[in-house]
């Protein structure tokens, strides 16, 4: 009953008050990881930081994913006598203040992760990312912070991160990031054996990663290279901030690595997009790893708004889903431009009035909706068609500048950038966004 009135307070407060205005701050974060020896989805992790409670008397952070498997083998130790929970069915860990304010805290556990070993357990490439609730390390979500990072892997796999990595011999990864947001740190490991790299320069490097037997054509190596140019010509002008940002640890253009795992969704990591070899090598256009490159601008990472919000995954998916459509529009033409258009219109109408025909200010998690790629779409060509298609990618590009990195983060936010130059276009969005 403490702990679920504890954490009930800690939740209450929390939509209060952001993290920074009540005093707390995680320092010295160091987070080994040992793969060696250990079975495909699991991982040894050892974590290490500072926690300075101020004038709080809890820290809350992530920790955990299925409630049955995840966590094993947990030791937690803190400089001075510590007490903590560990609330599984929730995926927290509430520490309380000790009698030193400033105190280290050290933790040591196995983790198993469910959802890599269900989406790609059997192919050659293992991810690892928080977005589907793995939290495989402890961390205060949308904070930013300072890590250092330490990986051993065994012979045969190799890494991809969402940052850079220093490779000191073939088995060993270290870098320390500064800055970084607390819920952002990907991992892909990848079978040696498996996988083809290529490397190009367009004019920056690109790797990519495809498996043996399953690579695509010359053409479509091509035609990604061509894409992967453009796009970030097209987004960086657009939101007038170029691809790479030394201040978000974005050093490179991005590594992509073609899976053969069972995952359908393509995913933007930072440093890396993932995507399947399959549907790479065959489908008739690749479009939707453009749709990834702009969440370089437009995504978890940047648009900080909570699971569970109204018209969560309208900003985080929708916009960027028209901002691709909009670099499409202007690399290949009108008539391209509205033959996805017709696209969306078609998939949209097989699931109109259907039980899965959702408001867009209702889809609140990631579930690859077809309201949000399709319906969210065809309600911005609207807005577009009103004011004009460049004054809304105006208006997009101002919203990332003001509310991007921010937290907290609401739908209202954006429909108050647009309404604030267009008021019509703000009501009409709004009502869209809200019907069915």
């Amino acid at each position: 009953m403490r702990t679920n009135i504890l954490l009930l307070l800690f939740f209450l407060w929390g939509s209060l008050f952001s993290i920074e205005s009540l005093g707390q701050e995680i320092d010295n974060y160091t987070l080994s990881i040992d793969k060696r020896d250990m079975e495909a989805a699991n991982l040894h992790v050892n974590c290490s930081f500072i926690a300075d409670f101020q004038a709080t008397d809890t820290i809350c952070m992530n920790f955990g994913g299925d409630e049955e498997f995840s966590i094993e083998n947990l030791a937690v130790q803190g400089k001075c006598p510590l007490k903590y929970d560990y609330l599984k069915k929730d995926k927290k860990i509430i520490f309380y203040c000790p009698s030193q304010t400033r105190t280290a805290i050290q933790m040591d556990y196995d983790y198993t992760n469910m959802s890599s070993f269900f989406i790609y357990g059997k192919g050659d490439a293992e991810l690892w990312e928080t977005s589907y609730d793995e939290y495989y390390y402890p961390y205060i979500p949308n904070t930013y912070l300072d890590m250092t990072i330490n990986l051993l892997l065994p012979d045969s796999l190799e890494l991809i991160s969402s940052y850079n990595m220093d490779n000191t011999n073939q088995n060993k990864y270290s870098c320390k990031i500064k800055n970084a947001l607390a819920q952002s740190l990907s991992f892909a490991f990848i079978r040696r054996k498996a996988y083809i790299q290529s490397i190009a320069t367009i004019p920056d490097t690109v790797h990519i990663y495809q498996i043996h037997d399953m690579q695509c054509s010359a053409e479509r190596y091509n035609e990604l290279l061509e894409l992967t140019q453009k796009s970030i010509e097209y987004f960086s002008n657009a939101y007038k901030e170029e691809y790479m940002s030394d201040s978000q640890n974005i050093t490179a253009y991005p590594i992509y690595l073609f899976h053969n795992g069972e995952g359908f969704s393509n995913r933007y990591n930072i440093g890396f997009i993932s995507a399947s070899q399959e549907k790479f090598s065959t489908y008739p256009d690749i479009y939707p790893l453009v749709h990834e490159i702009g969440h370089r601008w437009l995504g978890e990472y940047t648009l900080l708004i909570d699971d569970g919000q109204p018209g969560a995954y309208f900003l985080k998916e929708s916009l960027n889903e028209f901002m691709t459509l909009m670099f499409i529009r202007n690399y290949f033409g009108e008539g391209i431009y509205k033959a996805q258009l017709d696209r969306c219109k078609k998939e949209y109408q097989e699931v109109k009035n259907s039980i899965n025909d959702i408001p867009l200010i209702d889809i609140t998690t990631n579930n690859n909706n077809t309201v949000v790629y399709r319906k969210g779409p065809l309600v911005l060509d609207r807005i577009a068609q009103k004011i004009g298609y460049d004054n809304l990618v105006s208006v997009i590009a101002s919203f990332y500048h003001q509310y991007a990195r921010k937290h907290p983060l609401s739908y209202n936010d954006f429909v108050k950038v647009l309404a604030k130059q267009y008021p019509e276009a703000g009501n009409e969005l709004n009502t869209m966004v809200r019907d069915k």
